[in-house]
């Protein structure tokens, strides 16, 4: 191999560490030496020598010179340890309390109205005083949308009353609401109101006296002199309260 193909390989010590690579090849009085540019070293002291008498093998393939050197001799550096430093982010962490919420679940149920429309023949004695008779005359329709109705369990036992103002109403609840020993299920009421075409109702349901008494507190408020009367109606769980019920209702609708 000529000596100027050495020009541009790569040379390695004893250990396999690439000291650099071969820029020139300088003939000497023994045989010749190269002028090695060592890895990592820039500026002044650049460039090593290696005599020849030190290459121990040449790969003319991969292009590469090794020799009987250690790369501390040419990098004062090599194999000197270097100690990492890192840094790490503390970060410190305390409850503040910023506010508080209230969660919790109210159950209101109502009936939308939907204009129904009955047909019944009314047979009254002219004259007589006595209450006219009405017999219903085919089935009830529903103006509007059909709505499927549930079947109920507790349809039967029910108690019911109608007052004329919505005081009365609430001074019922509130009076059913002291007793503990009275309870119901469920309260319907529905208000009538005269209206230019005749009575328009609303049907409202609540689970407690109390909800009632709520709801109905904000309605005398708007409904002035509109109103033509209330209709409880109490859903039982106990069919032995229902005659117990109804006696109050009497007392409160007899005032």
């Amino acid at each position: 191999m000529s000596q100027q193909h050495l020009i541009n390989n790569d040379v390695f010590d004893r250990s396999g560490y690439l000291i650099g690579n071969v820029v020139r090849v300088e003939p000497s009085a023994a045989d010749f030496s190269l002028i090695v540019q060592l890895i990592g070293r820039n500026g002044g002291n650049n460039q090593a020598t290696i005599p020849s008498a030190s290459i121990t093998d040449i790969d003319s393939e991969n292009k590469t010179i090794y020799v009987d050197r250690d790369q501390s001799e040419f990098s004062p550096n090599a194999g000197q340890k270097i100690q990492l430093v890192e840094e790490r982010l503390v970060v410190n962490r305390k409850r503040v309390k910023v506010g508080e919420v209230s969660v919790r679940r109210v159950v209101e149920t109502e009936i939308v109205e939907v204009p129904v429309r009955r047909e019944k023949l009314v047979i009254e004695h002219i004259g007589s005083g006595n209450p006219p008779v009405e017999m219903s005359l085919g089935e009830t329709q529903l103006q509007g949308h059909e709505i499927a109705v549930q079947p109920d369990s507790n349809r039967d036992i029910t108690a019911s009353g109608t007052f004329e103002t919505i005081q009365g109403a609430m001074s019922f609840l509130s009076t059913a609401e002291q007793r503990p020993e009275l309870h119901c299920e469920k309260i319907r009421v529905a208000i009538l109101l005269d209206g230019e075409n005749g009575l328009k109702g609303t049907i409202y349901e609540f689970e407690t006296p109390q909800a009632a008494i709520q709801k109905l507190t904000r309605l005398e408020k708007v409904l002035l002199n509109q109103l033509s009367h209330v209709r409880l109606e109490l859903f039982l769980s106990d069919p032995t309260m229902v005659q117990t019920y109804q006696n109050l209702i009497s007392e409160c609708t007899s005032v």
